[in-house]
C-alpha cells in the first residue's frame, strides 16, 4: 500500500512533465512558424505598397503629360495637361436659298439654293501665350483672284503679353464695322446690314489690341489700332499690288455699365472706329440685301476709250456703332461714313477729273426671343434644346431691321452712270430664327428694299423683295 501511494504520483508527475516538455516543444515550434509567416507577409505586404507607390508615381507623372481629348458643342479639342498647348478643330456650314419676286421680268438675279458659307476652322495656342487661326472658306461663289481674298479668310497670330496688351498679326477683320466683327454663325439676318459695304473685310496687318476691366468682348474699354495693306469699300486681300501706303485702323468699345449693380444697363455697348490711308486701285460695287448690284463705277477693259474710275488718293471711314442686350430683348446699331479721292482715269466724258466722293449706310435692328433666353451678340443657348420626345422646342427669335446705303450725288454722271446706277437704297426686313441647339439654326427673312434713281434697269425701278431661308450647323 505504501508502495502504491509512493510510485503512483511519482510516475503522474513525470508523465505531466514530459507531457508539458513536448508540448512547449511543439508550442515554440508552432510559434517559430508562426512568426515566419507573418515575416514573409509582411514582406509581401511591402512590396504589394512599393508596387501601389509605384503604380501612383507613374499615373501622377502620366497625367502631368498626358494630353486630353474632347468634344464639345464648342468643337473639338485636344489640350496637353499644362494647357500650355491647344489645338482645336472647329467650323459652320450655311445652306441657303434666295427666291426673289418678279425675277421673271428681267431682274439680274434667279431663285436659288447655295452654300453661303462652308468654313473650316483650326485652333490653338503654343507655348501657353501664342495664339493662331485659319478659316477656310469653300461657300459658293469663293472662287480664286489675283488678291486670294477668298479661300483664306483668316490666319493669323495672336501673342498674348496681358489681357491689355496684345499684338495680332496676319490676315484678319480689321477693326471697323460692328457688324462685320460679329462671327457669320451669330448673324441675326442672313445677309448682314449696308455698313458692312463701306467698311473694310479682311486685310493683312499687324494690330495691337487690349481689353481693361474684364474678359474680352465684356471688358468695360477695348481697344485696337493697326497697320494693313487697305482695301476698297467692303473689300478683302492678302497682297497690295496698286501702291506702297497702308492703311490706320482703330476702334474704342466700351461697357460702361458693366460693373454697376443695374442689370438693364450691363449690356449696353458703345464704340467708335475708322481707318485713314491713301489709297489706289479699283473700287467697289454696292449690292442690295439680296446682293444684286444697284450701284457700280463707270469701268472698262479698255479705259484708253472708255471711262474708267480707280481710287487715286485719301481714303477716311468714321463707323459710331452700338448695342443693347437685356433679358430676351435685343437692339443693334450702326452708322458709317466712307469718303474716297476717285479719278475718272479713262477716255470719255470727264476724262482725268477728281472728286472726294463721301458715301453713306445706317442700320438699326432689334429682336426678341420669345422663348425668353438671354439675347446676346454671341452665340446664344436655347433653355430647352429641340428634342419634342421630353418637350424641347428650341429657342425662337423674332427680329426686324431697317437700313439704307447713299450715294453722294456729284458721282453722277462723271463717275457712274445714273441710268443704270441707283443714287441710294432703303430696306426693311423681318426675321424669325429657330435655334435647335447650340450648334444648329434655321432662319427665315423677308427683306424688301426700294432705290431711288437708275430706273432703265428693271431691278432698280421695281425694287426687290426676297425671301431668304438658312439652315446652319456650327461646332
Amino acid at each position: 500500500m505504501q508502495f502504491k501511494q509512493t510510485i503512483l504520483p511519482a510516475v503522474l508527475v513525470g508523465s505531466l512533465s514530459a507531457a508539458t516538455s513536448l508540448f512547449a516543444d511543439e508550442a515554440a515550434e508552432t510559434a517559430k512558424e508562426l512568426r515566419k509567416q507573418i515575416q514573409e507577409l509582411d514582406q509581401k505586404v511591402r512590396i504589394l505598397e512599393r508596387k501601389s507607390e509605384i503604380d501612383k508615381e507613374a499615373a501622377t507623372e502620366k497625367s502631368r503629360t498626358a494630353a486630353s481629348v474632347s468634344a464639345r458643342a464648342g468643337g473639338f479639342s485636344i489640350r496637353s495637361a499644362d494647357t500650355n498647348f491647344v489645338l482645336k478643330l472647329r467650323g459652320y456650314i450655311q445652306a441657303d436659298s434666295r427666291f426673289f419676286a418678279d425675277d421673271h421680268v428681267g431682274g439680274t438675279a434667279n431663285d436659288t439654293f447655295l452654300l453661303r458659307r462652308v468654313r473650316p476652322i483650326i485652333e490653338g495656342t503654343v507655348f501657353e501665350k501664342y495664339d493662331f487661326r485659319l478659316m477656310l472658306d469653300f461657300g459658293s461663289g469663293v472662287t480664286a483672284s489675283a488678291a486670294n481674298n477668298s479661300y483664306v479668310q483668316d490666319a493669323y497670330v495672336t501673342a498674348r503679353f496681358l489681357p491689355q496688351f496684345q499684338i495680332q498679326a496676319g490676315k484678319f477683320k480689321e477693326p471697323v464695322d460692328l457688324e462685320r466683327l460679329q462671327s457669320g454663325a451669330n448673324l441675326l439676318f442672313v445677309e448682314r446690314g449696308y455698313p458692312t459695304q463701306l467698311a473694310p473685310n479682311r486685310d493683312v496687318g499687324v494690330q495691337v489690341q487690349g481689353d481693361f476691366g474684364g474678359a474680352a468682348g465684356s471688358s468695360l474699354i477695348s481697344y485696337a489700332v493697326g497697320a494693313f495693306n487697305g482695301v476698297a469699300d467692303g473689300g478683302s486681300g492678302d497682297i497690295e499690288t496698286a501702291d506702297d501706303e497702308k492703311d490706320i485702323a482703330a476702334r474704342l468699345f466700351s461697357h460702361p455699365f458693366k460693373n454697376l449693380d443695374v442689370d438693364a444697363l450691363r449690356e449696353l455697348g458703345l464704340g467708335i472706329a475708322g481707318t485713314y490711308g491713301d489709297q489706289d486701285g479699283s473700287v467697289r460695287s454696292y449690292t442690295s440685301i439680296g446682293q444684286q448690284r444697284f450701284f457700280g463705277y463707270r469701268s472698262s477693259a479698255t479705259p484708253a476709250t472708255a471711262a474708267n474710275v480707280v481710287a487715286n488718293g485719301i481714303h477716311w471711314r468714321v463707323a459710331p456703332q452700338g448695342y443693347y442686350y437685356y433679358g430676351p430683348f435685343g437692339l443693334f446699331a450702326e452708322y458709317i461714313v466712307s469718303e474716297q479721292d476717285v479719278q475718272q482715269a479713262g477716255a470719255g466724258t470727264g476724262a482725268g477729273t477728281i472728286a472726294s466722293l463721301r458715301h453713306t449706310a445706317w442700320t438699326v435692328a432689334a429682336s426678341f426671343f420669345l422663348t425668353g433666353e438671354e439675347n446676346s451678340f454671341k452665340a446664344v443657348t436655347p433653355r430647352n434644346a429641340f428634342q419634342p420626345a421630353s418637350g424641347g422646342w428650341g429657342a425662337w427669335e423674332v427680329a426686324a431691321r431697317v437700313g439704307g446705303l447713299d450715294i453722294d450725288d456729284d458721282a453722277f454722271p462723271v463717275f457712274a452712270n445714273s441710268a443704270t446706277s441707283a443714287t441710294s437704297a432703303f430696306s426693311w426686313g423681318l426675321g424669325l430664327n429657330w435655334h435647335l441647339n447650340r450648334n444648329v439654326k434655321v432662319n427665315l427673312n423677308y427683306d424688301q428694299t426700294d432705290f431711288k434713281g437708275g430706273a432703265a434697269t428693271d431691278l432698280l425701278a421695281k425694287g426687290e423683295k426676297a425671301i431668304f431661308t438658312r439652315a446652319q450647323i456650327s461646332f
